[in-house]
């Protein structure tokens, strides 16, 4: 029975891969973060935050690095400014907004090719084919996140 039990938890290969464990984590964090003691405000952001950076984990086989790399930039800023703002009531949503802003306008501009100053004729990184549809879905969440953050900023 336990040899079933570790089979099914994906540690040697098994049919169901650690999804399980991280999907458990996932709900877990999330109820966390919303039952937690403070404001709405408080609370949605980060459990928005939290749903921001899952599904990022979650997408990451499906969308190019490059768009892993932005999407965690403004991820990271928005956390940066969440944790560090004063009041916090204010900081998480602002936190959220610009974090989601920095991610789609950086994810829009890096989205074909990567022009640097120093030559500014040399694209690197070109990709002209089609964009897997999967980015696209991650950039409208994206920017529904950052709608999420000013709807919490006004409310």
């Amino acid at each position: 029975m336990l040899r079933r039990f570790y089979r099914y938890l994906g540690s040697d290969g098994g049919s169901v891969p650690w999804g399980v464990l991280n999907g458990t984590l996932a709900v877990v964090g999330i109820v966390a973060a919303v039952l937690a003691d403070g404001p709405v405000s408080v609370r949605a952001g980060l459990a928005v935050e939290l749903v921001w950076v899952l599904g990022l984990l979650a997408v990451a086989r499906r969308v190019r690095p490059r768009l892993l790399v932005t999407s965690g930039i403004g991820w990271l800023a928005a956390m940066l400014v969440s944790s560090t703002a004063v009041p916090v009531e204010r900081g998480v949503p602002v936190g959220l907004a610009v974090g989601a802003g920095i991610a789609v306008v950086v994810s829009l501009s890096t989205r074909s090719g990567v022009s640097l100053e120093w030559a500014p004729n040399k694209v690197y990184d070109r990709d002209d084919g089609p964009k897997p549809r999967m980015e696209t879905a991650v950039l409208v969440v994206t920017a529904v996140f950052g709608v999420v953050g000013i709807v919490l900023l006004v409310v």
